[in-house]
């Protein structure tokens, strides 16, 4: 899949269920240089790293995950090298620093940030707290030379709650489902493009 969105850069997908904006973000951490680092919002860790597997044709890559999931309805593991658990969506503190535990242990590495969809944090939390925390998440990991994608519904939220964190990404790619069934995207910045199937 040939996107164009920038090495080293930052892109926010938006789109709404089964309009192919999860497998879009997979697909494009595969081909994203280094190793996939993920913050899972809506999923526990062992369903992501299926997801990831099964939407890349079994990528050799095995994603570090932050799972914010699995506190929320049971006692979760100890962290290990590949998943730190969060206490859960609603605490964005939690969430920060288990993702500055990965960057201070990875800072060396090559990795590509993901965080799966912004919306299971905005149910809990305001939308400019969220913004702060992505804004934050977004600076740390572009400043260790990692880029990164991030998905947001916004079937589920008002124009102006996505619209905020527009400019804090060098790229938006919205994504759609057509009557047919079909899957697209366009480019809505930096430069508009056309519709097109993925």
């Amino acid at each position: 899949m040939d996107l164009p969105v920038r090495d080293g850069g930052t892109t926010l997908i938006t789109g709404p269920t089964l309009s192919g904006r999860r497998r879009l973000i997979h697909q494009t951490l595969r081909e994203s240089p280094g190793q996939p680092a993920i913050v899972a919002t809506r999923e526990p860790a062992t369903s992501v790293r299926s997801r990831y597997q099964r939407l890349t044709a079994g990528s050799e890559s095995e994603p570090v995950i932050v799972d914010c999931v699995t506190n929320t309805f049971e006692q979760p593991p100890d962290d290990t090298a590949s998943t730190k658990y969060a206490q859960g969506p609603e605490n964005l503190t939690s969430i920060g620093m288990k993702f500055s535990d990965i960057l201070e242990q990875r800072r060396t590495d090559q990795l590509s940030v993901g965080l799966t969809n912004l919306s299971p944090l905005l149910v809990y939390t305001s939308p400019s707290d969220v913004f702060q925390f992505v804004n934050i998440l977004v600076q740390k990991s572009v400043g260790t030379g990692w880029p990164v994608f991030v998905t947001i519904d916004p079937s589920v939220h008002d124009a102006s709650t996505v619209e905020q964190f527009v400019p804090l990404f060098d790229d938006v790619i919205e994504t759609r489902r057509t009557d047919d069934g079909d899957q697209e995207l366009r480019v809505r910045k930096p430069e508009p493009t056309n519709w097109a199937a993925f």
